[in-house]
């Protein structure tokens, strides 16, 4: 049982890093519902749903990003492109122990920033471009935040941290 553990965390861990490398996020449904995956960018056909793991903040499966374009954002599923809406995709924040982390108003280091935090938070994913993504934090007693999110401070992994 000890050395499955071990392999767990090191398959885990190995896999983060992947995911931290190729930009990738996980599916997750704001209402804990299963994520549809479309067949086109019409949105019409359902191909099939991803259903979320209710004790891990209702995540799902971890995708790649591929790109994104008016309500949809395309992604690879085992080898597989499919469409899924906006706002059904999230990561984690990376700014552990008390980093700050910067949501800035364009997908580069040189604009704005709109907003920052020491919290982390999983963040919802509305566009993609280079490795940027444009989320929304959602913190308590405050309005709806939402800016571009450095590539450094994404772990697509909800299951564990990414290092």
């Amino acid at each position: 049982m000890r050395h499955m553990k071990q392999f767990l965390f090191l398959l885990l861990t190995f896999e983060c890093i992947e995911a931290y490398a190729q930009h990738y996020a996980f599916t997750r449904h704001p209402m804990g519902n299963p994520v549809k995956c479309y067949d086109n960018m019409n949105m019409k056909e359902v191909r099939y749903k991803i259903y979320p793991l209710k004790e891990e903040s209702n995540a799902g499966a971890i995708v790649q990003l591929l790109h994104s374009k008016d309500n949809y954002i395309a992604i690879n599923v085992n080898g597989e492109i499919t469409y899924v809406k906006k706002g059904y995709l999230a990561v984690n924040t990376r700014n552990y122990n008390g980093k700050t982390l910067c949501l800035y108003d364009q997908p580069n280091y040189d604009s704005e920033v709109v907003y920052k935090t020491t919290q982390e938070h999983t963040v919802t994913i509305y566009n993609i471009w280079n490795g940027w993504l444009y989320v929304c934090i959602n913190e308590k007693n405050r309005d709806k935040v939402y800016g571009w999110i450095e590539p450094d401070m994404q772990c697509p992994n909800p299951f564990t941290s990414c290092p």
